[in-house]
């Protein structure tokens, strides 16, 4: 074997002292650059969900209540509209005009109808309702008639004048009565005084007994006019209290009587409000703002519609500031602070040509939405529509899109060790 050889093996089996030194110090100081590397490297904890962008007065969506047709409408794509004005509505057992005329006619006083012509002039009896209302609006008919039966014929107010008449007559015999005891009382006192006279001229002599009998006879007379005027005013005082508390009777039955009728008016026109309300619920679409009107399906009058079809939608006039609404699964949703920056992808507007939106957490559900699947509702604030490449968008309402909300910045060390944490805890279980 040649001696070039057996350097070569011997060079291979005993490396130079410099290499291993040297490649040490380069395997430390790249290790020591992964680590420096590693702490100083961060990357975002995010979460990604679908986001809807509206107002904070959002625009309402009328939905059908009932399956069938619209026989009425009230609107056109665009106009505008007021708070519970009607826009439609829908066919039903009912006469929509009979309906309204008789919800106007209810907002009217009771008080200004005395007769029952009155009565039925301004509540006809042919009005074409449904059973249940045309059942509440004969009990209220009868009610009334009742009430106006009751004022017209005056029965308790008739007895109570009755009984007053009798006390006023009663205190004029009073005060006659009272008279004529004054007045007997005085020709008592005179009787006895001429009594007592006849007494002395007897005892001495001058009368004669006759004469004594006469007096005694005056005075006894006397006597008993006052005894009698006496048990008649009595007399009197006991008719006075017993056509007193008569006429406190039928006063006390007039008011209960006048205060049941008219209960049971109101009770009878407040069920029958009740069912008015219950058919508009059921068969008229009304906005529930003031807004601009959006049609969607619904085009033709007599079209057919399902039940919970989206039929309109009102647009509120003045749209406050924007704001995002997104439902975050609750995989990770312990990190969510108020606060936190969201970066927005619309799908209008796509992020490659237009940019992405900013916003903030604005608010978070203290509990999650449960259904097929388990959210938080977030709320994400929008201070303006500008995108991150300086591209202003035109705000309309309900755009969707992609948010991402950044929870927090993590190092790629840390990641590390939580993955050896989370072996280790495995280990130790």
């Amino acid at each position: 074997m040649s001696d070039k050889v057996i350097n070569s093996i011997s060079f291979l089996e005993r490396p130079p002292n410099w290499l291993l030194r040297y490649g040490t110090v380069a395997i430390f100081l790249f290790l020591l650059a992964v680590l420096i590397f590693s702490l100083v490297i961060k990357y975002n904890d995010v979460i990604k969900a679908e986001i809807l962008i509206t107002s904070e007065n959002p625009p309402i969506n009328l939905i059908s209540k009932q399956e069938g047709r619209i026989v009425k409408t009230n609107y056109r794509p665009g106009s505008i509209v007021q708070k519970d004005e009607v826009l439609a509505i829908m066919e039903n057992p009912s006469k929509y005009e009979d309906v309204y005329f008789l919800k106007s006619k209810l907002e009217d006083s009771i008080e200004v109808i005395s007769s029952l012509n009155q009565l039925y002039k301004n509540y006809p009896d042919n009005l074409v309702l449904d059973i249940s209302t045309y059942t509440s609006y004969q009990a209220f008919l009868e009610s009334f008639g009742r009430y106006l039966l009751y004022l017209n014929l005056h029965e308790d107010q008739m007895e109570a004048k009755n009984l007053s008449s009798q006390m006023s007559k009663l205190k004029e015999l009073f005060v006659i009565k009272r008279s004529q005891l004054k007045s007997n009382t005085r020709n008592y006192v005179l009787a006895k005084s001429a009594y007592n006279r006849q007494v002395e001229l007897f005892d001495k002599g001058v009368v004669s007994r006759q004469d004594l009998d006469r007096s005694e006879q005056e005075l006894l007379s006397a006597k008993n006019e006052i005894d009698q005027s006496s048990q008649e005013l009595e007399r009197l005082n006991m008719d006075n209290l017993n056509l007193t508390s008569l006429s406190l009777k039928s006063l006390n039955r007039d008011i209960r009587n006048s205060s049941q009728y008219h209960s049971e008016l109101q009770l009878a026109k407040q069920e029958l409000k009740s069912k008015i309300k219950l058919w508009e619920n059921l068969y008229v679409i009304k906005s529930p703002i003031s807004g601009t009107v959006t049609v969607f399906d619904f085009n033709n009058l007599y079209q057919n519609v399902n039940k919970g079809e989206h039929l309109i939608t009102v647009i509120p006039f003045q749209n406050s500031n924007p704001i995002g609404r997104c439902s975050v699964p609750i995989r990770n949703s312990g990190k969510l602070r108020k606060n936190q920056k969201v970066i927005i992808k619309l799908d209008n507007y796509p992020f490659a040509e237009w940019g992405t939106l900013s916003g903030t957490v604005k608010s978070i559900s203290e509990t999650p939405k449960k259904g097929k699947e388990i959210n938080y509702s977030v709320y994400v604030e929008i201070p303006n529509l500008r995108t991150s490449y300086g591209k202003d968008i035109i705000f309309k309402q309900e755009m969707y899109g992609t948010a991402t909300i950044i929870l927090d910045e993590v190092s790629l060390i840390e990641r590390i060790l939580y993955q050896f944490r989370g072996v280790w805890s495995d280990i130790q279980s």
